[in-house]
């Protein structure tokens, strides 16, 4: 329930934006085409038959998104982790919540149809973005890097030979909870330098917050966490070499810094009952409140660079790309964020990634095509320090990925209103480890390697029902390469002194490959002379030896369970379920509405090695506690929905008027769990009001995210919380809290 004060601001909120009521004589306007290259070609969104949802850059200025986290809300039925090393993406309620050591995404992250290795870094740094496209379902007959689970596109604004121009932006905000500002200075400049010839285009972004999470540990030297600080530059070069061939050459550095929080938690805090053994101290989520000796810290650095030629005309042409990234990053992380805890991390990650992708593509009167070769050589290399209840684990691991793919994929205009797209791709992938371990007495080491193969297909059908109204059918096979967790492979060299252990240990260290099968069927049109654009789809997934992270606070595993947290393994069975959906309307002279869902249902068929999470087990020694038959896979909530209504209307002179109310609602956690945090659906509000005129090129605006002060947290799990005798707490996110923020931008 809302208190007095969350109420008022929520109503001034709706008031700000229903001062005038919505016109609704015809006025002549029309939607605007939606152009994304999902196909690797520019394309109507309306006559792709996948479901896409799109942001505009308009849409991430309007609601003031700073990083590509935030775009979640807009983005239905996603469930993003926004760690620097350990980020992960989530789609239709399927995935791990972590990602071992060389693991790639189910859902890949383009940037300028590059393949990101570490998506912890898009995730933070988005500047600069002309267009972000989800691709629900797998894509990996239309892109080099497989993309099993879907796909984002991310479009950076290029170079043009347009004249000088760009823009600067700074924002100020607060957050609510503890009165920490977060400063973000971003811009662009466009440079023609060569007439017709030559161009370059340069951003950047700096951004510095301490964060909206209160360390109230007197010990610890910072006085809030939960924030970053970030830099970082791109530059864009276009040489139009003649009218059939161009070079585009980009150059990346980000800096960043997270004093990330991940591990939050709902219960009896220990440490904080002073003489007395007990707890004092009772911790819930929305409190934002941290316990630590120190916040976690995680860095970051860096830096790639790519090559991107293109050569041909709209008949037919050849793409080469070539990249490679270097990152570089360090993390000291408080796993137990109360006085005295002794789950410590401490890992330096550094990552070297190549890249090579030649396409070829084309289209006549009566078929698009397109075909492309693939190679990536990945080389991974960690310092990890674990501390465990006192004791001191250290290990060293390289790993490496090399793979090769071939890929296909083309559409044939059977008739006038049916078409008929055809896919197929090989892959071929070989991972290596070599790690060292050692622990207390003890010494060992793992050199192995794995390698897997498989053919994947697509199929879809879509007929043109009229010339604003299609449906399609697809089906996609998709395919997810195996590997290995590093960091459990510690607890291997330890025989017939932890048995159990290293019983399991064997069973998780390899990560077998993942298959699946996907049918989707979807409506997309517009009517209402072009006032109403909308697009569903109703979707199946099924799969094998599904990818996903091990329940933690496994009693039989102690005291070495800390080596298996975050393991990923196979589930035998799996499949998902749902309905997604996109309406955009233009409401009057002023208005406009925008609407967009998604419904998942993801169940465990068949898990038999699924470890026990704490209190489920039987006896401490059980290990074991196998699910199917239709169990919820996750607790992530199964209905998310968004909705934005918009106004804008002119003023004096070229001034204009604006305001966007945003509201994304998700429902309850999929199974219930014993605390009134997870019992309740989510309601989040941010509200924009600005002014802006064109002659000028100026633009403020005064803006509010979270105003209710809600807070999401997602899969919530069972944590033990180290006082004797007291219940186990539940562990999970932080949500941002209630933030307040003024943005002043100008374009020349």
């Amino acid at each position: 329930m809302f208190d007095a004060r969350e109420n008022i601001i929520l109503y001034t909120a709706m008031a700000a934006l229903l001062t005038a009521a919505p016109g609704y004589a015809e006025t002549g306007r029309m939607l605007e085409e939606v152009i994304v290259t999902a196909e690797k070609r520019s394309e109507n969104v309306q006559i792709v038959p996948i479901s896409i949802a799109v942001v505009s850059a308009e849409e991430l200025s309007a609601l003031n998104l700073f990083d590509f986290v935030e775009t979640a809300q807009l983005t239905p039925g996603i469930s993003l982790n926004r760690g620097l090393q350990a980020a992960a993406i989530r789609l239709r309620g399927v995935g791990p919540a972590y990602f071992a050591l060389g693991q790639p995404q189910s859902v890949t992250v383009f940037v300028d149809q590059v393949a990101q290795s570490q998506v912890g870094a898009v995730f933070t740094t988005m500047v600069d973005i002309e267009r972000l496209e989800l691709l629900r379902g797998p894509q990996g007959t239309l892109y080099g890097q497989n993309a099993p689970g879907g796909a984002y596109n991310i479009t950076t604004r290029a170079p043009n030979f347009d004249g000088y121009h760009g823009y600067i932006e700074g924002s100020y905000s607060q957050w609510d909870n503890t009165g920490e500002g977060r400063v973000d200075t971003r811009g662009a400049v466009n440079i023609p330098l060569i007439e017709d010839t030559l161009a370059l285009r340069l951003a950047g972004v700096y951004s510095d917050s301490d964060g909206d999470i209160k360390m109230e540990n007197p010990a610890a030297s910072h006085s809030a966490t939960g924030g970053q600080d970030v830099q970082a530059w791109r530059s864009r070069m276009l040489w139009q070499v003649d009218e059939r061939m161009d070079i585009n050459w980009t150059m990346n550095y980000q800096d960043i810094t997270q004093y990330q929080e991940p591990f939050n938690f709902d219960g009896q805090v220990p440490g904080t009952g002073g003489d007395n053994a007990t707890p004092a101290i009772y911790n819930t989520f929305n409190d934002r409140k941290n316990y630590g000796d120190f916040r976690s810290q995680v860095t970051g650095d860096i830096k790639d660079t790519s090559v991107h030629l293109r050569w041909g005309d709209e008949d037919a042409q050849i793409d080469g790309i070539a990249n490679y990234q270097s990152y570089d990053s360090q993390s000291d992380d408080n796993r137990e964020p109360y006085p005295g805890g002794l789950g410590l991390f401490k890992i330096g990650l550094d990552t070297d990634l190549t890249t090579f992708e030649l396409r070829y593509s084309g289209e006549s009167e009566r078929v698009s095509y397109l075909t492309g070769l693939y190679y990536l050589y990945s080389k991974a290399v960690s310092d990890t320090t674990v501390t465990l209840t006192g004791i001191e684990v250290t290990q060293d691991a390289k790993g490496t990925t090399e793979s090769y793919a071939a890929y296909v994929n083309g559409t044939i205009h059977l008739a006038p209103q049916w078409d008929l797209s055809l896919g197929a791709r090989y892959d071929y992938n070989e991972s290596t480890l070599d790690s060292n371990v050692g622990f207390l007495e003890y010494a060992g080491a793992i050199d192995d390697s794995l390698d897997f193969d498989h053919v994947s297909w697509s199929i879809k059908l879509q007929y043109f029902i009229q010339d604003n109204l299609n449906a399609y059918l697809a089906i996609d096979n998709a395919y997810k390469q195996g590997g290995f967790n590093t960091l459990t492979s510690a607890v291997l060299p330890f025989g017939s002194t932890f048995p159990v252990q290293v019983a399991a240990a064997e069973d998780v260290v390899p990560i077998e490959e993942e298959t699946s099968t996907a049918y989707e069927i979807g409506l997309k049109g517009t009517i209402l002379d072009d006032t109403l654009r909308f697009a569903v789809d109703i979707f199946y997934q099924e799969f094998h030896d599904h990818q996903l992270t091990q329940p933690n606070n496994v009693a039989a595993l102690a005291p070495l369970e800390g080596l298996f947290e975050g393991s990923i393994v196979n589930a035998d069975e799996v499949a998902t379920k749902g309905i997604e959906f996109e309406l955009t309307y233009l409401l009057g002279e002023y208005w406009d509405i925008d609407f967009s869902g998604a419904y998942f249902d993801a169940t465990i068929e068949d898990w038999s090695n699924r470890f026990c999470e704490g209190g489920e087990e039987q006896s401490i020694t059980q290990l074991y506690c196998p699910k199917g038959g239709g169990d919820p896979l996750n607790s992530l909530p199964q209905w998310n929905t968004n909705l934005q209504v918009g106004y804008q209307r002119p003023l004096s002179g070229a001034w204009e008027f604006y305001s966007r109310l945003n509201w994304t609602w998700n429902s309850e956690a999929n199974y219930t769990v014993n605390t009134d945090e997870f019992s309740t659906d989510k309601n989040l509000f941010g509200l924009n009001v600005g002014f802006r005129e064109s002659d000028l090129g100026l633009d403020i605006r005064l803006w509010g995210k979270n105003l209710t002060n809600e807070d999401f947290n997602i899969d919530p799990a069972v944590k033990a919380n180290g006082a004797v005798g007291q219940p186990a707490a539940w562990e999970g996110l932080y949500w941002p809290g209630r933030e307040y923020g003024v943005t002043v931008s100008y374009n020349f």
